[in-house]
């Protein structure tokens, strides 16, 4: 009941951000012009769209089996790639649930430890999240004049939620429940109840598999599975201004701004990154002097897009980590 209670709870705070960010961006804006946009949109770039976003999940699969490989297991590609497209679907409706969900789900149609999946998981978010903030950085660095105000409406996005002394609140909370643990793991080290070596062999497990994903043998593929999912992902905003009358003529440098930017929002604990990044897109049109209208229209779309996309290809994962299950059970009745 524990468990089910801080689900709902992490799941509530996620819709919770996700809507107060999507009411800053709707409020007192006039609609018609979005919607008017939004109904001419190029359906061929659409469906390229759901196309990247299928080869964006494939790469991804392929990279994190690679870190799986380094503990010494040996799961099948299609099998990982279920995994994906499963744990991307459950994510579409709570905030990064779908994580464990697919870690889960390799254990029961590869028997790929938990603890060892969650090591790689946590490798793959670590790289991912270094990337995303040398983006950030990059980006910042060469749009400071134009892109400092987003942090400020930002803050106060959140301010919104949470009051802006809690701004200063959590970090030091984080960094007094970061040092109790460090305190308390030598004793829990020491117990020898049976179900807390349980959870301390899991996190052993876990940590050396992050510590065997951070640390590669195969570095050279690595890091061109990585390389090529960011430019995908590149690739993939810009078939998103593709998409629209008015943004069609912007840049392939400027889906470069999109994809960090719009990244932020996407890293904070909203459900499918919903609100969240509509507000950081207006925020950079804004910045950028480009119509706020279609900064509201490119946001929809986008991440409307991802959305449905996600829920399509993460269904059809669904389906197929359904029928394997099955046919385990049967396999293990006969």
């Amino acid at each position: 009941m524990g468990s089910r209670i801080k689900k709902i709870i992490q799941n509530s705070i996620g819709i919770l951000i996700g809507s107060v960010f999507l009411f800053l961006t709707l409020r007192e804006k006039p609609m018609a012009p979005v919607w008017e946009s939004l109904a001419n949109a190029d359906y061929f770039f659409i469906l390229l769209s759901f196309v990247c976003l299928f080869i964006i999940f494939y790469l991804r699969a392929l990279r994190w089996k690679l870190l799986i490989e380094e503990s010494g297991e040996k799961p099948k590609s299609d099998k990982v790639l279920t995994s994906v497209l499963l744990g991307y679907f459950v994510n579409s409706f709570t905030p990064k649930f779908g994580e464990i969900i697919r870690c889960t789900s390799l254990q029961k149609t590869t028997k790929v430890p938990v603890s060892v999946s969650m090591g790689s998981v946590m490798a793959e978010r670590a790289y991912d999240l270094l990337i995303l903030g040398l983006g950030v950085f990059a980006v910042f660095w060469a749009e400071l004049d134009r892109l400092q105000g987003i942090m400020d409406s930002t803050i106060g996005g959140i301010s919104h939620i949470y009051g802006y002394r809690y701004l200063y609140v959590i970090p030091i909370a984080i960094l007094v429940l970061f040092i109790l643990f460090l305190v308390s793991l030598r004793r829990i080290k020491k117990s020898e109840r049976r179900p807390v070596k349980k959870i301390v062999e899991f996190l052993q497990s876990m940590f050396l598999s992050l510590k065997q994903g951070l640390l590669l043998k195969k570095r050279f593929q690595f890091i061109v599975l990585t390389l090529l999912i960011w430019t995908m992902l590149v690739v993939l905003n810009y078939i998103y201004l593709l998409c629209l009358p008015e943004t069609s003529g912007y840049s392939f440098s400027f889906a470069i701004v999109i994809l960090f930017i719009g990244g932020i929002g996407w890293a904070l604990p909203s459900p499918g990154g919903i609100g969240t990044t509509h507000f950081l897109l207006l925020q950079l049109f804004l910045a950028f002097q480009l119509d706020p209208n279609a900064g509201i229209s490119f946001g929809i779309l986008s991440n409307g897009l991802t959305f449905i996309g996600t829920i399509a290809i993460g269904g059809y994962g669904y389906f197929r980590y359904w029928t394997e299950t099955k046919t385990l059970e049967k396999a293990a009745k006969a």
